[in-house]
């Protein structure tokens, strides 16, 4: 292949990929790219490394030190492995590490490939044997003792991406500075063993298949979740089930019927897992109706009023209800889902131990609800706020439970849910039982998942929230919208002070990304700071509460707001409703301008 006409620093990194990648993927591809020439697109693929984001690696497959092929993955393998031996010595040899995979292109691959880094420094492994859930790898870590856990997924992503999460030895996403020694460990073995030839692992007695005794136990877990003495199969309530063309039907099947519940009517076409992902433009079921539509329509052929969605690698749940008498169906947001879920879990207690108490702990993130705050303050529990992400909700839960507390439920408004400590991330199969649960003891009780909701808003005040995103491709129109945020009027650290002509006063600015505060003495935020990624939070004195952040995994900006009223004001909830829009369409037009900045407004 020609190389000459790429600067020399260049013509270096393509000259190493070629030598140290013994796999025959991608070379086609490469050698097509060579020939076009293109100087700008090999500088995008080889120039620097895809570097740990949200507890790991995503990016899109092709060849290049900045995408996920299987020289990258053997490359991030060995420097996993050579910093956990650092860390833990020989105990990682006899208690392993677990790994999983999703149904993507070249996610079995990937996975084989970390399997045979650590079999040939003889280190045991837990590789399932078929496609499972991400929370799987996560149970799997506490359930055997393992020093860590690798799902090769790139969750909700489009069809050209893969990714590679780890977890540390307490169940939980890694998170700094682990992520970074892992990072300088990679950098430190870039060149790769002989551990092409995958073949023979299946053959090695240090591997292990841990499937069916995962699911046994998994299956467990689930029961002691359960609410007592509900008699789940006598029940008019149908349940619809789409996988999103991933690997959650096998799962939900299987932990349905252990459970006793009725079994799902599945949607056929979503079924199996497909990498290309055929019948939806986005595999997210966050997307809304767009993702929705055949679960729509096999629910209507099936008179089921309840559709339950998991992503493709079931972490995450999406729920809609078509209430009795509505000609439309509700698809609850993630903050809803979560007030559902957590007024059920912090009910469900009560039921069973006749109270609550003060060591109970829920959590949820900064960009969340603060729907939970407000449970835990009229029900005498504990509550705390984590930074975005399940990494930060997984540590912290694990951290809370060693200082004696009981996490017994966490969420994140984009529809992540944490059902116990059991499982220290968000897990869409378990959280589907729970929101099944609950819809059937609500029908025994002639209500719905909509009217629950409404009892809930009443009981603890009304929050409301408008969350959505823009889409922008280039990064450095990303960082002038924040950095013109920053330096309002051309003056640096000067933010807004209010918003629509001066009608709605911003009371304080927190910048997470500057690590700018001013609401505390210091001026320093409590929670850590991210360089990383952008964040700002608005507090204004009416209540409202506005974040505007950047993805960890796609090209968005994101938005979130919510307005939250007293209980005892909770007839004001149409006003509160107009407040609110009319602020966040103030806040999108001051702040992020999409016309003038050229942003992709969400398309569902």
């Amino acid at each position: 292949m020609d190389t000459t006409f790429l600067p020399e620093y260049l013509e270096l990194l393509v000259k190493n990929w070629l030598s140290w990648n013994q796999s025959q993927q991608y070379a086609v591809e490469l050698a097509e790219i060579l020939v076009e020439k293109n100087v700008d697109k090999i500088k995008n693929m080889f120039d620097g490394r895809l570097s740990f984001g949200t507890a790991g690696l995503r990016g899109a497959m092709s060849p290049g030190f900045k995408r996920m092929n299987d020289l990258v993955v053997v490359q991030s393998a060995q420097g996993l492995l050579y910093y956990m031996l650092s860390v833990f010595g020989d105990s990682l040899k006899t208690s392993g590490i677990i790994i999983g995979y999703d149904g993507r292109y070249n996610s079995r691959r990937f996975a084989e490939l970390t399997s045979q880094v650590f079999l040939k420094h003889s280190v045991k492994v837990y590789l399932m044997n078929e496609v499972c859930p991400t929370p799987f790898v996560a149970f799997g870590i506490k359930l055997y003792k393992c020093c860590g856990g690798v799902m090769v997924t790139a969750s909700h992503n489009p069809k050209e991406d893969n990714g590679y999460k780890v977890f540390w030895e307490n169940g939980a996403q890694i998170i700094s500075p682990i992520d970074k020694n892992i990072e300088e460990s990679i950098t430190e073995h870039l060149e790769p063993e002989d551990v092409w030839n995958t073949e023979d692992i299946y053959s090695n007695n240090l591997l292990v298949n841990p499937l069916i005794d995962l699911q046994k136990h998994y299956n467990c877990y689930v029961e002691k979740m359960l609410f007592p003495n509900l008699d789940k199969k006598n029940t008019n309530t149908v349940f619809t089930y789409t996988p999103m063309h991933g690997v959650g039907y096998n799962y939900i099947k299987n932990v349905f019927e252990n459970a006793k519940f009725n079994p799902v009517v599945v949607v056929e076409q979503q079924k199996d897992p497909n990498p290309e992902f055929p019948t939806v433009p986005f595999p997210n079921p966050e997307e809304g109706k767009s993702a929705l539509k055949l679960a729509i329509e096999t629910a209507e052929n099936n008179c089921s009023r309840i559709i339950l969605a998991n992503d493709p690698d079931a972490d995450r749940l999406a729920v809609a209800e078509h209430p009795i008498g509505s000609n439309d169906w509700k698809i609850f947001t993630g903050n809803e889902l979560g007030a559902l879920l957590g007024w059920w879990v912090i009910h469900t207690y009560k039921k069973i131990y006749g109270k609550t108490n003060p060591k109970l702990v829920v959590l949820s993130s900064t960009v969340s609800s603060a729907i939970l705050k407000s449970m835990a303050k009229i029900e005498g529990i504990k509550f705390e706020e984590t930074l975005t992400g399940f990494k930060w909700m997984g540590n912290r839960a694990d951290q809370l439970s060693a200082e004696g507390y009981n996490v017994i439920y966490a969420f994140e408004e984009s529809i992540g849910y944490m059902c116990s400590s059991e499982v220290l991330d968000k897990d869409g199969i378990s959280a589907a039982v729970k929101i099944s649960e609950l819809a059937i003891y609500l029908e025994k009780e002639n209500r719905t998942l909509s009217s629950a909701l409404e009892l809930i808003y009443k009981q603890y005040g009304w929050h409301l929230s408008v969350n959505s995103y823009f889409i922008c491709n280039d990064s450095l129109m990303i960082k002038k919208i924040f950095e013109s945020i920053r330096q309002n009027d051309n003056q640096p650290n000067n933010y807004p002070k209010s918003i629509l002509g001066g009608r709605y006063s911003i009371k304080s600015v927190r910048d997470m990304t500057t690590g700018y505060d001013s609401s505390t003495i210091d001026h320093k935020p409590v929670l850590s700071v991210s360089k990383s990624s952008q964040m700002i939070t608005f507090h204004f004195d009416n209540g409202l509460i506005a974040t505007l952040r950047t993805s960890g995994t796609e090209p968005k900006i994101k938005y979130y707001a919510e307005l939250c009223s007293e209980p005892e004001n909770s007839s004001d909830v149409n006003k509160l409703k107009s407040v609110l829009n009319e602020m966040v369409e103030g806040i999108i037009e001051e702040f992020l301008k999409p016309q003038e900045n050229s942003l992709i407004f969400r398309n569902n």
